[in-house]
């Protein structure tokens, strides 16, 4: 069950970043409404950098992330898996907010501030999707 869980998260990983998704939202209007993709608010890739400044698009990619990399990141160190989230997390924002806004110290206190909160998102988003498939075993 784990190596299928596994091959299902590598083909999303692989769909989500190697293939282009910004021609599937075109920045066309609707037959129905006359509203175009940018106007809807559904952005036009997967990942921009306002949506990774936000704590949603910071717990999205921490949560793939950390995902990916705590497996061989434990063979080598034994780091928490809570203190990884939240570096990534942090790291995500800031870098984020320095492309988006620009870097100042208000900014990065409050990408510390909002790290946490996208790193709790990431740990209980994990806790809802895979818990239950841990308590079925």
């Amino acid at each position: 069950m784990k190596k299928l869980l596994s091959l299902v998260l590598l083909l999303l990983a692989v769909t989500l970043f190697a293939f282009p998704v910004s021609a599937l939202a075109e920045d066309t209007a609707d037959a129905t409404t006359g509203i175009t993709a940018s106007e809807a608010g559904t952005p036009a890739e997967p990942f921009t950098w306002q949506y990774l400044a936000s704590i949603a698009g910071a717990a999205a990619f921490t949560l793939l992330v950390v995902q990916f990399l705590k497996a061989p990141l434990d063979k080598i160190w034994k780091i928490p898996t809570r203190v990884f989230a939240y570096i990534i997390a942090l790291l995500t924002m800031l870098v984020a907010t320095a492309f988006t806004t620009g870097l100042d110290i208000q900014t990065a206190l409050l990408a510390v501030v909002n790290a946490f909160i996208a790193a709790l998102t990431a740990y209980g988003a994990y806790e809802v999707t895979f818990a239950k498939l841990d308590n079925n075993k």
